[in-house]
C-alpha cells in the first residue's frame, strides 16, 4: 500500500517501480502524490532515454458533443443537481483509469491525447494535479463542458436557472468593446456574430439560449492581475456578480475599471437582439437595463495559496448552479477536487448527484 510520501524507493535506496496496485485507491492525497511523481518529476523522460518532442503521438479520448446528441441518463426523479455532493468519493475504476492514463505519460512523454477539443500533453495533467498548479483556460473549459453536459443529461433542458459560457467569450466582449468604444449611446452598435451565438446558445457546446435562463456563468481571466474569478451575468437583475477566491489582491475600485468593458457591452449586445421584448424577460427586468450594468463582489470562502484560483472558479459555477453552499470551497480541500477533475476529464463525463 502507498501512503503519503512512501514512493518509489526501496530500504536500500534503489528506485523501484510503483504499479497501480500498490497504490492506496481510499486515500487520494496517495493518489495524488503518485499522479505527481509520474507527471512532474523532472528529468525522468530523459533518463529513460525518451527524447521530449520528438515526435507526438495523438490518441482521442472522447469527442465532444452538442445538447441535441446527449442522451438523458435513466435515473430516479429524484436526483437533481441540488442533491449533488461536492465530497462524494471517486470511484475506485475512475483512479484506476486515471493512474493507467498517466502511467502512458510517465514512459512515453511525448504521448498527446485528446479530450474534446483540448490535445493534452502531460503538462495538461502535471498542472492539473499538482498543488498549487496553475490551471489554464482548457482546463476550466473542459470542467465547465462537462458540467454543461451533465445538466442535459439529468433532463429535457427547455428553461434552466443557468448556463455558462466559455473562456473566449470575455475575450469576445473586449473585442466587441474595442470595435464601438467611441459611440456614446446604444443605437447602432457593431455585434459580432461570435457573441450573437452565445447568446442564442449555438455555442459553447451544450450551452442554452439565453432566453431560457436567468443566469449566466462566465469564468473570466483577470489580465492585469493573472487570476481567475468567476461572473454571474444576472439577467432578471441586470447586474454582474463576481466571486473573487482572493479579495485581497485587487482593490473593488480596479476591478471595476477590468469589468467595464463587460458591464457596458452586455446591455448593448441585448438591445441589439431585441432581448428584453420577448420570451420570459418581457417586461421582468428589474432596472434600466440599456445602462452599464452595476458589478458587485460577493463574499465567498477565499483560497489560501497563489495557483488554486481557477479550480476555485469551476466549484464556484458548479456549486452556485446546483444551488448548494460554497462551504466545501476551501484550500484544503482543493487538492481533492484537482483529482476530482482529473477523473472527470479521463471518463469524459462530470459526476452525477
Amino acid at each position: 500500500m502507498l501512503v503519503g510520501d512512501d514512493i518509489g524507493e526501496s530500504t536500500e535506496g534503489t528506485k523501484v517501480e510503483v504499479t497501480v496496485g500498490d497504490i492506496d485507491l481510499d486515500q487520494p492525497r496517495a493518489v495524488l502524490s503518485q499522479l505527481n511523481v509520474w507527471l512532474n518529476d523532472e528529468g525522468q523522460g530523459v533518463e529513460r532515454g525518451v527524447q521530449l518532442r520528438k515526435r507526438k503521438r495523438i490518441i482521442p479520448m472522447w469527442k465532444i458533443v452538442e445538447a441535441s446528441e446527449v442522451v438523458t441518463k435513466n435515473l430516479p426523479k429524484t436526483t437533481r443537481l441540488r442533491t449533488l455532493d461536492p465530497m462524494k468519493a471517486i470511484p475506485h475504476d475512475d483512479m484506476v483509469k486515471l493512474l493507467k492514463l498517466c502511467s502512458e505519460w510517465r514512459h512515453n512523454p511525448n504521448l498527446v491525447m485528446q479530450f474534446g477539443n483540448v490535445e493534452a500533453e502531460i503538462e495538461f495533467f502535471a498542472s492539473l494535479v499538482k498543488a498549487d498548479g496553475w490551471l489554464k483556460g482548457d482546463h476550466i473549459d473542459l470542467g465547465l463542458y462537462l458540467i454543461r453536459k451533465r445538466q442535459q443529461q439529468l433532463e429535457e433542458v427547455e428553461i434552466s436557472d443557468w448556463t455558462t459560457t466559455d473562456v473566449f467569450f470575455m475575450n469576445h466582449i473586449h473585442t466587441c468593446f474595442a470595435d464601438n468604444k467611441r459611440k456614446k449611446e446604444q443605437v447602432g452598435w457593431k455585434i459580432r456574430t461570435s457573441l450573437v451565438n452565445v447568446v442564442n446558445g449555438k455555442v459553447p457546446a451544450c450551452g442554452l439560449d439565453w432566453q431560457n435562463t436567468y443566469k449566466v456563468y462566465v469564468p473570466c481571466m483577470l489580465q492585469k492581475y493573472k487570476h481567475w474569478v468567476a461572473l454571474e451575468i444576472d439577467l432578471i437583475q441586470c447586474e454582474i456578480k463576481v466571486y473573487d477566491s482572493m479579495v485581497s489582491l485587487i482593490p473593488d475600485q480596479s476591478l471595476k475599471e477590468e469589468l467595464g468593458p463587460l458591464s457596458i457591452t452586455i446591455p448593448n449586445l441585448l438591445h441589439t437582439l431585441d432581448f428584453y421584448e420577448e420570451g420570459v424577460y418581457a417586461n421582468e427586468c428589474t432596472r434600466d437595463w440599456w445602462c452599464p450594468w452595476p458589478i458587485h463582489r460577493v463574499d465567498v470562502p477565499q483560497q489560501a495559496n497563489q495557483g488554486d484560483c481557477g479550480m476555485f472558479v469551476l466549484k464556484y459555477i458548479e456549486l452556485l448552479s446546483a444551488e448548494i453552499s460554497l462551504a466545501t470551497c476551501t484550500s484544503q480541500n482543493m487538492p481533492f477536487f484537482r483529482l476530482k477533475l482529473a477523473a472527470e476529464i479521463a471518463r469524459g463525463d462530470a459526476y452525477m448527484p
